[in-house]
């Protein structure tokens, strides 16, 4: 957990972040409406990335955190892990297959003494 320090932080972090993850603006735009520099915004960006959110405020001490994820969020990475999942066991099961393909060749070559596989670099 990350507690912010000076008086611009405890000032501006809260718009910052906003601005970024809401408003989808980039650091030289935040940093031309905001008074702050460019480098100080990136590394506020990382530093809320860094602790996931997990921001204390000196001055909002009933709101310790500055993002919290909303229902449909959860609801969002929820379905999207179960993507993910998904689509790992299709490619496991298409490499089985390659696998299993390869394999099949090698047997025939063997079994019937023929090429089935074009050699790299040969003449036509």
């Amino acid at each position: 957990m990350y507690t912010l320090q000076t008086e611009k932080q405890i000032k501006y972090f809260d718009q910052v972040i906003k601005m970024h993850y809401e408003q989808g603006y980039g650091e030289d735009r935040i940093s031309k409406i905001i008074p702050i520099g460019h480098t100080t915004v990136s590394r506020w960006i990382t530093i809320f990335v860094l602790h996931k959110g997990k921001i204390v405020n000196p001055m909002k001490a009933n709101n310790p955190t500055i993002s919290s994820r909303s229902k449909g969020e959860e609801k969002d990475i929820l379905t999207l892990e179960a993507r993910i999942k998904e689509l790992e066991s299709q490619l496991l099961k298409s490499d089985i297959r390659a696998e299993a393909y390869d394999e099949m060749i090698n047997v025939a070559e063997a079994k019937f003494n023929i090429p089935i596989r074009k050699k790299a670099g040969t003449k036509q």
